[in-house]
């Protein structure tokens, strides 16, 4: 009965897995005239690549995720309305990266680095956005939660343990609400900035 279970679980999981990777295409096409064009751009390739990876190549699964990950760090603050350049923190973030590939065996670890370092990028983003603007906007802070729930899942494969396994498919099957978010609505769209009124000063 149990091992019927285990195997219905195992399925379910292959299911996500799969259904995640069409799904994640959708807001490539949703936020093709925004900032997070190219941000959504790379992560809805990065799953194709990975699955093409191994079944094509016969190469470890996170080799793709792993060297498109500082793209996505450099993509996630993206200004369409300005000339393309790159930081030194980006330069420094790029080589990071494909510095430890040599020298770490499991890659998770290093998605689960950078990833970290959008988190925290996507979240500085909306604080900057908030001081100077005095806004939010409701889509780049569904995207820090999204990089948050990322984090999560990784830090939860990497337990390990067969519990820590559904977690992490649980957690899967929660993002694809988030990328039906991102595939309905645009960081261009006026209806997702919420004005923060200040308070005059007395």
């Amino acid at each position: 009965m149990s091992s019927n279970v285990s195997g219905l679980k195992m399925k379910l999981a292959v299911i996500i897995s799969y259904v995640s990777l069409f799904v994640w295409i959708f807001p490539i096409f949703r936020q093709y005239r925004s900032n997070l064009f190219y941000f959504f751009l790379f992560l809805g390739i990065s799953d194709p690549l990975s699955v093409f990876a191994v079944k094509v190549l016969s190469i470890k699964t996170e080799w793709p995720s792993v060297l498109i990950a500082p793209i996505l760090f450099y993509a996630i603050n993206i200004d369409r309305t300005k000339p393309f350049k790159i930081s030194k923190l980006e330069i420094f973030v790029f080589v990071l990266t494909y510095f430890l590939i040599f020298f770490v065996d499991n890659f998770n670890f290093i998605l689960l680095i950078i990833h970290t370092l959008i988190t925290i990028r996507a979240i500085y983003i909306i604080i900057t956005d908030l001081h100077y603007r005095q806004k939010i906007n409701i889509v780049r802070l569904v995207l820090a939660f999204y990089m948050i729930t990322s984090v999560a899942s990784l830090l939860i494969y990497l337990n390990g343990d067969y519990h820590a396994f559904l977690l992490f498919f649980t957690n899967l099957a929660f993002q694809l609400l988030l990328a039906i978010f991102f595939s309905i609505f645009s960081e261009n769209n006026p209806k997702m900035n919420y004005k923060v009124l200040q308070t005059a000063e007395k």
